[in-house]
């Protein structure tokens, strides 16, 4: 509320209008028209009155945490040492796919377009990588051992290289070979490129088409392979693949901004907005999760207040706020006689509703330690996470699709439930107050769970697996 008495602050029109009586007082017949020179030099000395008038207005308001700037409000929080929360970056991977040794720098963009007029959401690579470049395998020598065995008919084999992503497709066929209870020699196998892990070894029998894995090497040097594997075994093995996975590389990443608009489901970052020309596609392959908000300049002003006029006694409210000031910690909640009569144990949350890592953890226990309290003894600690799926049904508007709103819904219901707190109940309206509103959605119904979720104390709620339909 802003301090209004007229004797701290007055317009300039009201001190000139003070002005001029005040001339006229002295010099009854004094000209105080609009061209006289009087006026013109009153009304330029009232400008910069009210200048001062409005400093000292300002100042005066400053003084104060309730009516303090922005600013201001800064400088109130370092003498106390509460600064404002300024929100942190949600985290993940990112899975980039592209022509084989193409580098990707940290600081490649991508982004995620919920669609529907919305803002898109812009990520970051945090560290580099080099997408693999094994190559395209040739094919292979086969000839029949010497030695009995469990083969007998035609085969072929075909080779892939492995990297830590995945697998290339396939190569061309070995030379057929006719084995009658005989084992098989598989010589020449390729070498990979860069990147290379090892090679796959698939067999097909008689001509069926039905490339099989039947065995492994897990290294990038040798070149030779006896095949003894029964066709049964062989049958029930995978087959070759159709889809190149091994050029690939998955790197860390964060969203540009802080905030929850960062927190997406897995397979929400589709668009490759300022990365390298070679790539062809980038997907998340976690969860992006830890983005939290700035805190608001209003709420921040009431915590201070509530710092400032509380007593600092080492009440539940006093712990919970101290552990909340540290730098990691998203929520905290304070039990007292908890584990025991004298003692208080408080759970931390991370941002977006994570797990607090041990150097948070530490850092509570040790900022809590500093208030020597006595007669009480603190625990930090965290929470046991329940892992809750949901299934919800939606009704669309004609216009739309469902993949178009798919990713949107399962994000939006992943903040409510990750933003949860320990203990807290999770309501199926809270799930649809989630939901409804976003473009697209007329109406949605929660199928599964079909109640709300209470939770244990020592509990906290994360999203499992997010159904939409």
């Amino acid at each position: 509320m802003a301090i209004t008495d007229s004797s701290m602050y007055r317009t300039r029109e009201d001190i000139l209008a003070e002005m001029i009586a005040n001339l006229i007082a002295a010099i009854p017949d004094a000209y105080t028209g609009d061209d006289g020179v009087a006026t013109i030099l009153q009304t330029i000395q009232a400008g910069q009155l009210e200048n001062l008038y409005m400093a000292h207005q300002i100042l005066l308001e400053d003084i104060f945490i309730q009516t303090a700037s922005y600013q201001a409000l800064l400088r109130h929080g370092d003498q106390f040492g509460l600064p404002p929360n300024l929100g942190t970056q949600s985290i993940g991977t990112l899975q980039f796919e592209g022509d084989g040794g193409t580098y990707i720098p940290i600081g490649s963009e991508v982004a995620y377009d919920p669609g529907n007029g919305l803002d898109v959401i812009y990520f970051a690579t945090t560290t580099d990588g080099t997408i693999p470049n094994p190559g395209v395998p040739s094919a292979c020598g086969a000839v029949v051992s010497a030695t009995a065995g469990n083969l007998t008919g035609t085969y072929e084999y075909r080779i892939t290289y492995t990297t830590i992503t995945g697998e290339t497709l396939p190569s061309a066929d070995s030379p057929a070979v006719v084995p009658a209870a005989k084992q098989v020699n598989l010589s020449a196998i390729p070498l990979g490129g860069p990147g290379t892990t090892g090679r796959n070894i698939y067999r097909d029998k008689n001509g069926a088409g039905q490339y099989r894995l039947i065995g492994q090497i897990t290294d990038n040097t040798t070149t030779t392979f006896t095949d003894n594997v029964t066709d049964a075994a062989h049958d029930a093995a995978v087959l070759a693949p159709t889809v190149d996975t091994a050029h690939r590389v998955v790197v860390q990443g964060q969203a540009e901004n802080p905030g929850i608009d960062g927190n997406v489901v897995v397979g929400a970052i589709t668009e490759l907005s300022n990365a390298p020309p070679n790539l062809i596609d980038v997907t998340n392959t976690t969860a992006f999760t830890g983005g939290l908000e700035p805190e608001d300049t209003e709420d921040y002003r009431q915590r201070l207040l509530s710092y400032v006029q509380n007593p600092q006694s080492g009440s539940p409210n006093d712990l919970e706020m101290w552990a909340e000031a540290v730098t990691g910690v998203e929520s905290a909640t304070a039990f007292p006689n908890t584990p025991s009569a004298g003692s208080v144990t408080v759970r931390i949350t991370g941002p977006g509703g994570t797990v607090p890592g041990s150097d948070v953890i530490a850092a509570v226990q040790a900022a809590l330690n500093a208030q020597d309290l006595a007669n009480i003894t603190i625990v930090v600690s965290t929470f046991t996470s329940v892992s809750t799926n949901v299934s919800v049904t939606t009704t669309l508007d004609p216009a739309y699709a469902l993949s178009d709103v798919t990713v949107a819904v399962q994000t939006a219901i992943m903040n409510y439930i990750n933003n949860l707190e320990v203990g807290a109940t999770m309501y199926l309206s809270g799930i649809i107050d989630a939901v409804v509103g976003i473009p697209g959605i007329l109406d949605v119904v929660v199928t599964a769970p079909t109640s709300n979720q209470t939770t244990a104390a020592t509990s906290k709620r994360v999203a499992g697996t997010i159904t939409v339909s």
